[in-house]
């Protein structure tokens, strides 16, 4: 995993997320950094430690995504985004090519993680 890159993909998404205005194509590029994002961290082991900050940070704009959706679905369209993810077979785990289908945010992968580690853990 590339720590690097994974911060470099969080600016790209920060830009998008914020200035939200931009055309379909831009919407559609946005998923496919959060898309890409979601792939390193899902490759990333446990001797990979990638810094709580940085997942704060992701959970953050998955919040704000969230909060604009309403304004990414009049820039890019339900019909377009249903394509998309459909060409994409993008998995119902990639809640961000479902915002027109949800009713709320998902809870932060680290979120579930964590407690998932906290519950396995040996006692002790």
């Amino acid at each position: 995993m590339n720590l690097q890159e994974l911060e470099r993909l969080g600016r790209k998404y920060y830009g998008y997320v914020v200035d939200m205005e931009g055309s379909g194509v831009e919407i559609l590029d946005m998923l496919f950094v959060r898309d890409r994002i979601q792939s390193i961290l899902n490759q990333s082991g446990p001797e990979e430690e990638i810094p709580a900050s940085l997942y704060e940070r992701l959970h953050q704009l998955d919040q704000l995504l969230w909060e604009k959706r309403e304004t990414l679905l009049m820039v890019l369209g339900e019909r377009e985004l249903r394509y998309a993810r459909q060409q994409q077979q993008s998995p119902r785990s990639h809640w961000w090519w479902y915002l027109e289908e949800l009713k709320m945010l998902p809870q932060p992968w680290k979120e579930r993680s964590d407690r998932l580690a906290m519950a396995f853990a040996p006692p002790g």
